[in-house]
């Protein structure tokens, strides 16, 4: 292959501008053609016809509830006996009986459970003399 490549930019053979050898008028740009909008009545009978009834509107589902935050971000993670661990959820139940009562305005949850009982011992260490 002896020779040298042509260029892109550069003259071609023909010594006219590179370039004017390529019939563009393809890609014009489109004219916007003014079409008249169908009436919604003959979209109404046209879909039914076809077997496209119109549904009325979904009802309007409130809103999930979101957890709310409780600024408890710290995982602790700690191996207790199976009895301990029925002890703990005997509590969060009861106090969750005790929210749908209407007795609590929140939800216990485990982290505020293990907080309140972290707080006791710190009291029975207090009052026993053997506080941090």
């Amino acid at each position: 292959m002896a020779g040298t490549r042509p260029s892109i930019f550069g003259d071609d053979s023909s010594g006219d501008e590179p370039g004017a050898d390529i019939d563009l008028s393809g890609f014009a740009p489109k004219r916007t053609t003014d079409k008249a909008a169908v009436p919604d009545a003959t979209v109404r009978r046209t879909s039914e016809e076809g077997g496209f009834p119109s549904r009325p509107a979904r009802p309007q589902t409130p809103p999930l509830r979101r957890p709310v935050k409780s600024g408890r971000t710290v995982l602790l993670n700690a191996r207790i006996t199976q009895r301990a661990h029925d002890r703990f959820h005997a509590i969060i139940e009861s106090e969750r009986l005790r929210f749908e009562r209407g007795e609590l305005m929140h939800r216990v949850t485990l982290g505020e459970v293990v907080e309140r009982a972290l707080a006791a011992l710190e009291r029975e260490l207090a009052q026993t003399g053997h506080a941090k």
